[in-house]
């Protein structure tokens, strides 16, 4: 029991006076790794009752950028963006493989739950906008929809410098995806929704002193 308040007397001595995150903090931090998805697809018949529903995997490589500014030792604010650039194969019919690459625009909030002289750990969501496209030799199908994640996030500081990990469990969700095809814009209704798993390994460099 002693030697536990002695230790829980170091870490808080630690972040008394020497801290990786304060008020007035700003970080930029890039990461890059991949999500993979469990998606279920949804399509119906415009006009009709006729439905069909199918499920499948996505995975795909990731490029995340973010820059924070902290409120507070504990909270941080900032924007999110990350670039998607999804496995496909090849199609049975076409012959072609189709190209598929995904947009997220997001805000950050985070809670700094330790915040050491060389480590920081912020655990928070991202919350915002998401955008898919598919491009295949015969057609192409985009949309709009919402982009959430939960994530821990823990930074490792040499001095201003330093590398993070990135753990994520992402969700979007695309309503009314439309097609450069007119019929299947005419004839198809199609809603897609994924939840997942993200992995993510980068850098960040924090800006201003600590007043």
């Amino acid at each position: 029991m002693k030697s536990f308040f002695i230790s829980l007397g170091l870490i808080l001595s630690m972040q008394t006076f020497s801290q990786s995150f304060y008020k007035g903090a700003l970080v930029l931090n890039t990461n890059l790794g991949f999500d993979a998805y469990a998606v279920d697809y949804h399509y119906q018949l415009i006009g009709t009752n006729l439905t069909s529903d199918q499920k499948s995997g996505a995975a795909s490589g990731t490029l995340n950028v973010g820059l924070e500014y902290g409120l507070n030792k504990w909270f941080g604010i900032g924007l999110f963006s990350k670039f998607d650039n999804y496995v496909t194969k090849y199609d049975s019919t076409t012959r072609a493989k189709p190209n598929v690459g995904g947009l997220e625009l997001a805000l950050i909030l985070n809670a700094h739950v330790v915040h050491a002289n060389h480590f920081d750990l912020p655990i928070g969501f991202n919350i915002g906008y998401s955008h898919l496209t598919y491009q295949n030799s015969v057609y192409d199908i985009y949309g709009n929809g919402s982009y959430f994640d939960m994530h821990i996030n823990p930074r490792f500081y040499i001095k201003k410098f330093g590398f993070n990990l990135n753990i994520a469990i992402p969700f979007v969700h695309y309503k009314n995806l439309t097609s450069n095809n007119s019929t299947f814009n005419q004839y198809v209704l199609a809603d897609w929704r994924g939840a997942g798993f993200g992995f993510g390994i980068g850098i960040q460099y924090r800006f201003f002193s600590e007043k």
